[in-house]
């Protein structure tokens, strides 16, 4: 057990304690120590992988930011401005537009792919750094709203479209990146 408390004070791996002891304190101690799991002899192997399954599940390491977000990289795109360093979407007329912070993240992982579909899941994992649930629609909230900002008085969106079964395009045309 010492083990598992040096590997948690450096990493945030999972860690599934695999033991011949049973003892109630034992497994209380583990789980303090920050084990993600504890299984005593005898288990099922069925068991060790379906509980190891549910530990990936709900570990997902944080996305680490995007080299050129550091690097100050601006956006453009069909007039509208993304700076990621301030974290400032500005309109075409020059007017800055607010977004929450899951709606700025949405919009720089699409403005930095104009014309790649992404799905749900990968959204949620690029901005969020987990799954999404079988019914999380954070995603499709954060696009109606970024919709209702950036595609003001149109009927039908321009800038970022549904592709049906799929996900999510920005089609806005990027300009050349300024630094």
């Amino acid at each position: 057990m010492p083990l598992a408390r040096d590997v948690r004070a450096r990493s945030e791996v999972p860690i599934i304690m695999l033991t011949g002891r049973d003892d109630v304190a034992d497994r209380i101690v583990g789980l303090e120590l920050g084990m993600d799991d504890y299984i005593a002899k005898p288990f099922h192997l069925r068991e060790v992988l379906a509980r190891l399954r549910t530990v990936l599940r709900r570990h997902h390491p944080r996305p680490l930011p995007a080299p050129d977000a550091e690097a100050g990289e601006i956006i453009r795109f069909n007039g509208w401005t993304l700076d990621p360093r301030e974290r400032r979407l500005v309109n075409p007329p020059g007017t800055d537009v607010a977004l929450t912070t899951g709606e700025f993240d949405v919009l720089l992982v699409m403005a930095r792919h104009p014309g790649r579909v992404f799905s749900r899941d990968t959204l949620m994992n690029l901005t969020r750094g987990r799954n999404c649930e079988a019914f999380d629609r954070a995603i499709d909230v954060q696009i109606a709203r970024l919709r209702k900002k950036i595609e003001a008085g149109k009927i039908a969106p321009v800038l970022i479209k549904s592709v049906r079964g799929v996900g999510y395009v920005l089609t806005g045309q990027a300009s050349a990146p300024a630094v």
